[in-house]
């Protein structure tokens, strides 16, 4: 286990075994670190925050409280969540805070915003700067603001070519009805 220095860690944080806390982190009370995660440089984690096993969390970004983040999860460098959908500096919404679920292998790019109160699918790959204001499908390439789906990606993250197949590994994939699982 690695915790700079300049890392804060509140009370009452559980922290998994081989992780790593970079310079100038914040980790807020009640929340849960997984296994093998590594948030870098000036990450702030909120309250009862949940982050699951071998995530990746990169430089600036806060993960505020209702954002959960399941196993195996990238969040690039500068993305942004939200927590409540009409925010107002003099009027307290602390009870009014939306849950946004990022489920296992997904990944979210550089200066991506995600908008509170939206789940982002399995192995999606959303791209950098997008803005993700509903759903995004397993599987599913997002891009642009406000952003839509231009293809599909593997597990490992490449683009499935026309046959739904990845050109890296051989992985096939089967669409019914807009929803892509494996073969």
């Amino acid at each position: 286990m690695f915790i700079h220095d300049t890392a804060v860690i509140d009370q009452k944080v559980t922290l998994g075994s081989n992780i790593s806390i970079w310079h100038f982190c914040h980790v807020m009370s009640g929340s849960n670190i997984g296994d093998n995660t590594v948030l870098g440089q000036n990450v702030m984690i909120g309250k009862n925050v949940k982050v699951g096993k071998n995530c990746k969390i990169q430089n600036n970004v806060s993960v505020y409280e209702g954002v959960e983040i399941e196993e195996n999860v990238f969040c690039g460098p500068s993305c942004v969540f939200t927590n409540v959908i009409n925010p107002r500096a003099f009027v307290n919404r602390k009870s009014e805070y939306k849950k946004t679920l990022l489920q296992k292998g997904s990944s979210i790019g550089a200066n991506a915003t995600i908008i509170c109160g939206v789940t982002i699918g399995k192995f999606s790959l959303i791209g950098a700067g997008a803005v993700i204001t509903k759903d995004v499908k397993d599987f599913a390439i997002m891009v642009g603001n406000p952003a839509k789906k231009i293809g599909w990606v593997s597990t490992k993250g490449y683009k499935l070519d026309s046959n739904l197949k990845c050109p890296e590994t051989g992985e096939e994939f089967i669409l019914e009805d807009e929803t892509l699982r494996k073969k």
